[in-house]
């Protein structure tokens, strides 16, 4: 390994996702200085034993098939890579539980080439391995990730705090993503957002209205304060598209008792409501369908008759 290149990894994740969602695309690129799209066999691993209790293993990229970001010049041919192995390198602590393995069939006839992404961060002249994204998709599968993780890149590159912020809030509004607290936090500590919410320009609030009344409840906390009213009956129609279903599965009664108690402030903030009481029946297993019913259309009733105040429309309610 050459010494002006020591490569050590600090935090290896791996991912699996779908639809370029299965992770914080837009911190971890952020976060990178290098990312690369390789042939998964393109990477080979080597374990060097130390002692009778210390082995160290490696990663050798021996080629790249793709740069998706370098702004440090990184020489990637053929390069040794640290791997940090659990019940090696650093140890965790399982309580009791089960755990699931879900195994990959095996492809009838010439073997497929799967790929990898790979996430590094230079630190002084240390380049750490902050994210490992591995799956079984084909190479046209990855253009999404590759797409927008170039979106992110464009982010970077503005330096006024006000036109970056308007910006990223359109990466978020374009990739269905709510901004995390401490996006807020950061501009809140720099005077862009006077609030603890995100602010929205009128095309951005429009655009993330239309979005949420098309069925993508990920922007109700953009828009809970612009219409109570249409929003209240948005979810009073979710509520009777469940209760008139032939059949119920757990989660749609779970989905209809947190909708019904936010929209009736938790029953007035009254633990000892009866109603209340009902509406915690739906998820239990005493009960049959025929037995729910009754319950939720109770439940409506007391919502359209306005027998208590509308809570606050929040996500983390659903």
């Amino acid at each position: 390994m050459k010494k002006h290149l020591p490569l050590f990894i600090l935090t290896l994740l791996f991912y699996s996702f779908a639809n370029a969602q299965g992770f914080d695309v837009r911190k971890l690129t952020l976060k990178s200085d290098v990312i690369l799209l390789y042939d998964q066999d393109s990477i080979a691993n080597t374990n060097e034993i130390i002692n009778d209790y210390t082995s160290v293993n490696y990663y050798q990229l021996k080629a790249v098939s793709r740069e998706i970001k370098n702004t440090v010049n990184f020489k990637f041919t053929n390069t040794k890579l640290r791997n940090l192995v659990e019940n090696e390198d650093y140890f965790k602590i399982y309580e009791k539980g089960d755990c699931l393995g879900i195994g990959y069939a095996t492809p009838i006839g010439p073997r497929p080439k799967y790929y990898g992404m790979l996430f590094l961060q230079k630190r002084d002249k240390q380049f750490h391995v902050i994210g490992v994204v591995e799956n079984r998709n084909p190479l046209p599968n990855w253009e999404d990730l590759i797409k927008q993780i170039k979106s992110v890149t464009s982010l970077e590159k503005i330096k006024n705090l006000q036109e970056r912020y308007t910006k990223s809030i359109d990466w978020f509004l374009d990739n269905n993503v709510m901004p995390d607290d401490g996006f807020i936090t950061y501009y809140k500590q720099k005077g862009i957002l006077k609030t603890d919410t995100a602010q929205l320009n009128e095309q951005q609030l429009a655009r993330a209205r239309a979005l949420f009344f098309n069925g993508n409840e990920t922007f109700l906390d953009l828009i809970a304060s612009t219409n109570p009213t249409e929003i209240k009956a948005f979810y009073l129609q979710k509520l009777r598209d469940i209760v008139f279903q032939s059949e119920y599965e757990f989660g749609d009664c779970l989905r209809f008792s947190r909708i019904a108690t936010m929209l009736t402030d938790e029953f007035n903030n009254n633990y000892d409501d009866l109603n209340r009481t009902l509406t915690d029946l739906l998820t239990k297993d005493e009960l049959e369908n025929y037995e729910k019913r009754p319950i939720m259309k109770h439940l409506i009733d007391l919502i359209e008759k306005e027998t208590y105040k509308v809570g606050k429309f929040s996500s983390s309610k659903l």
